[in-house]
This record gives C-alpha cells, sequence and structure tokens, in this order.
C-alpha cells in the first residue's frame, strides 16, 4: 500500500496517526460552533430581558402608576408580574430578576440581573462572560401639566 502522494508504504507506527489530527480537528470545530450558538442565545435573550425590563420601568413610570404622594413603588409588583409574564418560561425560570430604586420622584431606575443558561462547558462559558447580563435603565417620570 503506498501513501497519498506516492511517498512509499505506511509504516505500522504511522498508522491511525490521521485519526488523532481529525480527532482533534473536529473537537475545536464543535467547540466554535457551540461558542456561535451560546452568542446568538445570549444576543437574543439579553435584548428580550432588556426590553421587557424597559416595558416595566415605562410602566412604573406613568402617569397612572403614582399614587397622590408621588410614591411609584407601589406599581412594582405588577410591573414585575408583567416582565415575567412577558419573558415566558424564561422568567418563570428565574432567570431574570429586577432591583428597583423609587426613592427619585422624577426617575424610576431598576437594575436587570440575569443568567442566562449556556450550551458550552462551564469554565468556557465563564471565560467568555457570555452568561451574566447587569444593566441598569433609568426613566423620567411622566407629570400631567
Amino acid at each position: 500500500m503506498n501513501r497519498v502522494g506516492g511517498h512509499g508504504p505506511l509504516t505500522d507506527k504511522e498508522r491511525g496517526t490521521g485519526l488523532i489530527g481529525t480527532s482533534a480537528a473536529f473537537l475545536v470545530f464543535m467547540l466554535m460552533m457551540l461558542a456561535a450558538v451560546q452568542i446568538l442565545f445570549n444576543l437574543y435573550a439579553t435584548s428580550m430581558v432588556t426590553a421587557a425590563a424597559h416595558d416595566a420601568a415605562r410602566e412604573v413610570a406613568s402617569v397612572d402608576a403614582a399614587d397622590a404622594s408621588g410614591n411609584r413603588c407601589g406599581a412594582v409588583a405588577a410591573a414585575e408580574a408583567a416582565f415575567t409574564r412577558s419573558l415566558g418560561e424564561y422568567g418563570t425560570a428565574g432567570h431574570a430578576t429586577l432591583q428597583w430604586t423609587c426613592d427619585n420622584p422624577d426617575v424610576v431606575r431598576v437594575r436587570v440581573l440575569a443568567e442566562h443558561p449556556t450550551v458550552l462547558p462551564a469554565r468556557f462559558a465563564a471565560l467568555a462572560s457570555l452568561t451574566r447580563l447587569d444593566r441598569t435603565i433609568e426613566i423620567r417620570t411622566e407629570a400631567l401639566r
């Protein structure tokens, strides 16, 4: 049996060496594919969670959310329920949470914390910081004139 390219016969030591290189290349290829899937999922989940949090903050900042004293913290529970509903199973599984700050009557501030599930091995996902979302959204309050 001749080698490809015609450089002589294969020896017993050289048999199966192509399998090692192919296996290593396949492993690297699969990790890159998983990384691409994780990045796409992260982008989708980040935009969905951010949009839902923005809607919740806008709901709390609306004119209807303020009580007679101008306090908007009473509307937080309804906004969080709408936030969880809009995220579906992702929200009910507890992957995303909101932390409200109601101390300023002119601004509604909400911090969004989310842990995205990962398809990557944990070590690679942690290195790439693809699983965590931490954003703060500020909405100016509305007032009737």
